[in-house]
């Protein structure tokens, strides 16, 4: 019982010694996450279907990052043919991050199945587009002042008619 009672103890002075302040990211910092990747493995069950393996990955080009709150995730988005350009088109996969080391990579993955017979020629393929995104709408940028140097590779779109090439 002594022991809980110090292990409590010091636990308590262990969360009063550590502040906000401690997490709050340094704006001299160069952040920069870039989409690194859209990927396609096929598992073929025969000579015109399987099931794919659509990957999306970020990779940390700046500074290494960390946020007290999870502010930034990355999405993939399938986007079928004819979708306005101004859409992202249809949420398939999400991740969420708060910390980052210089040159770390996070992966997500979607599986699908796929006939090529639907898409002959690769003729009306849909695309699919990784992109990152700050969320200020549901959060308060406090601990993420400054989001991202460059905008610039938070976004990549790849044909699935490369897909087809799989077979």
């Amino acid at each position: 019982m002594k022991h809980s009672i110090y292990l409590l103890y010091f636990s308590i002075m262990l969360l009063l010694g550590c502040s906000k302040e401690d997490t709050v990211l340094d704006t001299a910092k160069h952040i920069d996450f870039a989409v690194e990747t859209i990927d396609f493995k096929l598992n073929p069950t025969n000579n015109t279907t399987g099931v794919v393996t659509i990957s999306g990955s970020i990779v940390n080009v700046g500074d290494s990052f960390f946020s007290e709150d999870i502010k930034q995730a990355f999405y993939l988005y399938e986007r079928p043919w004819g979708t306005a350009i101004n859409s992202n088109g249809n949420l398939i996969a999400k991740k969420e991050f708060s910390a980052l080391k210089t040159g770390e990579s996070i992966t997500i993955n979607y599986l699908k199945e796929w006939d090529i017979n639907m898409y002959p020629n690769g003729a009306f393929c849909p695309t699919y587009r990784l992109l990152i995104r700050y969320d200020d709408k549901l959060y308060e940028i406090d601990v993420f002042p400054s989001q991202d140097n460059n905008p610039n590779n938070n976004m990549m779109e790849r044909n699935g008619s490369d897909i087809n090439l799989l077979f």
